[in-house]
């Protein structure tokens, strides 16, 4: 039974990312004015099991800094889930995301509440698809109102073998606000393509992965930010249960 579901997973990953990644080619028209600058993001994400078979309690925790010409992003994002599967998880959890703009030295704060589902498929040899499909309710310091926004997110990591510490990682996010405050932008909000290098350590507990990514954000003017990304993710695989 299981093996049916993981099965039948696999086969509907490669069509989740193919129309994910054909929605986030669909940008702003032609004749739009865009902006472009260059920016340097960090990200650190650790994510673990209790135990080590589902299903069992998860937690996730992940922090960013993302340099551009006009100022610095923070992120904190913990969150809690539950591993309902080896294939599937349902997280819940809160960000907080300020951001000093240089300009003024001050500082804007969003909160943010999030829900998540993760599915992920290894059913090819080499390959890891993973989906992963989040809600945000955000919060700002000022502006009043909850602008809510969808996510989806697509991964494909390739590598050769496993005593091969290099792959491939590409990844596309579409963000899409769906009503809400009128502060935040509604419709097709923003794009991200990450593509780079994987380096897996040889326990399995840490990958680093580093490249470009091209982050499209829909505004007047249109913003097109290139990025160079560095991210680190440590996994903690759980436990075995106690007799």
């Amino acid at each position: 039974m299981k093996e049916g579901a993981n099965r039948s997973a696999g086969l509907w990953f490669p069509r989740l990312l193919l129309l994910v990644a054909m929605v986030g080619a669909i940008e702003a028209p032609a004749s739009a004015q865009t902006e472009s600058d260059f920016e340097l993001w960090g990200a650190l994400f650790f994510t673990g099991r209790v135990f080590e078979k589902t299903p069992s309690p998860s937690f996730w925790f992940d922090t960013h800094a993302r340099r551009s010409e006009s100022g610095t992003v923070y992120i904190l994002r913990p969150g809690v889930g539950f591993a309902f599967a080896p294939w599937g998880s349902i997280w819940l959890g809160y960000a907080w995301t300020p951001t000093w703009v240089d300009a003024t030295g001050e500082r804007q704060d969003e909160h943010r509440v999030w829900e998540q589902l993760t599915l992920t498929s290894t059913q090819v040899s080499g390959l890891l698809l993973q989906s992963r499909t989040r809600f945000e309710q955000r919060f700002q310091t000022g502006p009043t109102g909850t602008a809510h926004r969808f996510r989806q997110f697509v991964r494909l990591n390739y590598r050769p073998k496993q005593r091969v510490p290099v792959g491939i990682a590409f990844v596309d996010e579409v963000f899409v606000g769906i009503q809400g405050a009128g502060w935040a932008a509604q419709g097709f909000d923003q794009n991200r393509v990450f593509l780079g290098l994987a380096v897996y350590a040889p326990e399995a507990l840490l990958r680093v992965e580093v490249g470009y990514l091209n982050v499209f954000l829909s505004r007047q003017p249109n913003r097109l930010a290139h990025v160079l990304s560095l991210n680190f993710f440590v996994s903690f695989g759980g436990r075995a249960r106690g007799g």
